[in-house]
C-alpha cells in the first residue's frame, strides 16, 4: 500500500444561480450555494450546496468538487449505465490520482516506446465489471499503441466495493495497490497542518509514480 505501500511483485449563467440556493456546505462559510447538478445513474441528485467561492465547474455547471472530477474526467463519455453513484467515490478518485500522475506516466511511457511509430492514447475514466459482487471499477488507462495493437498500459482502477484502495496497474499486472493518506487519516479522525498534508500527498504520489516508472522501464518485475 502507498501510504503503507505493498508491491505484488469556468462560469456559470444567471438562471443556473437561482436554482436549488441554499447556505454553502462548505466549513466555516455562509454564503448562499446552489445545489451541485450531479444526478447519478439511479436519478439521485447531490444533497450539497456551494457558494462561488467553493463550488467546480464542468460542462458549464457547478458541482460539488467530487463531483466536478467525476465529470471531468469522464470527459463525456458516460456509458448507459449512467454517471456513478453519488455517494461512491471511485470515479472521482480515480480521476485526482490519475490527473497527479498523468505527466509522469506520459514520459515513461514515451520514454519506452520502441520507435517512432507509435503513438501514446490516453483514455477518460470508464467503468468495467468491479473485482466484489455487483461492483464496478472505475479505471483510467494510458496506452502506447501501434498498428499491431497495445503494446503497453498503465492503469490507474478504484473498486466501487473498496472505493479507498487505489490500485495501479502496469499491462495486465497490479504492481501496487494503498489507501491515500487524506482519506486514512479521516477515518481515523486525524488532522495535520496543510504543510504535513502536502508533503504526505507528495510522497504517495511519488511512490506510485516510481513504482510505475521502474515497472515500465524494466528495472522491476510487476
Amino acid at each position: 500500500m502507498w501510504s503503507s505501500w505493498a508491491w505484488v511483485a469556468g462560469g456559470l449563467r444567471e438562471t443556473d444561480r437561482l436554482i436549488d440556493s441554499e447556505t454553502c456546505a462548505a466549513e466555516g462559510c455562509d454564503a448562499t450555494g446552489v445545489r451541485c447538478n450531479y444526478v447519478d445513474r439511479r436519478s439521485r441528485r447531490c444533497r450539497t450546496s456551494w457558494c462561488s467561492r467553493h463550488w467546480a465547474i464542468a460542462a458549464g455547471k457547478p458541482y460539488c468538487r467530487r463531483h466536478a472530477s467525476v465529470v471531468s474526467a469522464m470527459a463525456g463519455s458516460v456509458s448507459a449505465a449512467g454517471l456513478p453513484e453519488v455517494d461512491s467515490r471511485a470515479a472521482a478518485l480515480v480521476g485526482w490520482v490519475a490527473l497527479e500522475l498523468d505527466g509522469r506516466v506520459r514520459a515513461a511511457l514515451r520514454q519506452a516506446a520502441p520507435g517512432s511509430s507509435t503513438m501514446l492514447v490516453v483514455d477518460p475514466v470508464q467503468a468495467r465489471p468491479g473485482y466484489g459482487r455487483a461492483s464496478r471499477r472505475w479505471h483510467r488507462a494510458w496506452k502506447l499503441v501501434d498498428h499491431t495493437g497495445v503494446l503497453r498500459r498503465v492503469a490507474i482502477e478504484v473498486d466501487e466495493a473498496d472505493d479507498a484502495d487505489v490500485i495501479a496497474q502496469v499491462d495486465a499486472a497490479v504492481i501496487g495497490h494503498g489507501v491515500p493518506p487524506w482519506i486514512a487519516r479521516r477515518r481515523e479522525g486525524v488532522k495535520v497542518t496543510p504543510l504535513v498534508d502536502a508533503e504526505q500527498r507528495r510522497v504517495f504520489y511519488e511512490a506510485i509514480a516510481r513504482s510505475i516508472e521502474l515497472v515500465v522501464a524494466g528495472q522491476d518485475v510487476a
